[in-house]
């Protein structure tokens, strides 16, 4: 078996452990017991389940700035972690409600940056926006893209955010964001 086997072994895994059971209950042993593999084999890839996890998150960021890196929307890269966290439902809350959602959290933070910074240097490419005006607007958008996504999760996921999301970013459009510039 391959160093990358064993990482898709371990990963996969651990993505069905946690669309199971809270991520608190998941342990090495019942990582490497699904994957089939040896629990040394787990600690030379891993430090932790923590570190698997960041590990996950980090490559489905950096996978999503690939193929988003051209947003005509802010909602462009945050519709498909709605899709995500929706089709990954079970997962989501259990990770979201542990120890890790500093780990989550950190990610969806980047997600929601990486569009908005995109959203922003497109909107104000010809202006003489400042590039602190523009620091201080992707912030604040950040925040409430952000908030609105962990409010949803919050309560649970109940209903399809997707269309809030592409609201948004038309409003988003149509106020344009010189007008948040004093």
């Amino acid at each position: 078996m391959t160093s990358g086997d064993a990482n898709e072994r371990l990963e996969g895994a651990f993505l069905e452990l946690i669309e199971e059971k809270p991520f608190a209950k998941i342990t090495v042993n019942d990582i490497v017991e699904r994957a089939g593999v040896h629990r040394n084999t787990f600690y030379y890839h891993y430090q932790s389940i923590p570190a698997m996890l960041s590990e996950i998150c980090r490559r489905f960021v950096s996978e999503m700035f690939v193929v988003y890196k051209d947003v005509a929307s802010p909602s462009d890269c945050v519709i498909p972690l709605v899709k995500y966290s929706m089709s990954h439902k079970e997962a989501m809350m259990n990770v979201y409600n542990s120890e890790a959602k500093p780990i989550l959290m950190d990610y969806v933070k980047q997600i929601g940056r990486f569009s908005i910074d995109r959203y922003i240097d497109a909107v104000t490419e010809r202006t003489g926006i400042t590039r602190t005006d523009k620091e201080l607007m992707a912030h604040f958008l950040t925040a409430g893209i952000v908030g609105i996504w962990t409010d949803w999760v919050d309560e649970g996921m109940g209903k399809d955010a997707t269309d809030d999301f592409i609201r948004i970013g038309v409003i988003l459009e149509k106020l344009n964001l010189e007008a948040f510039v004093i």
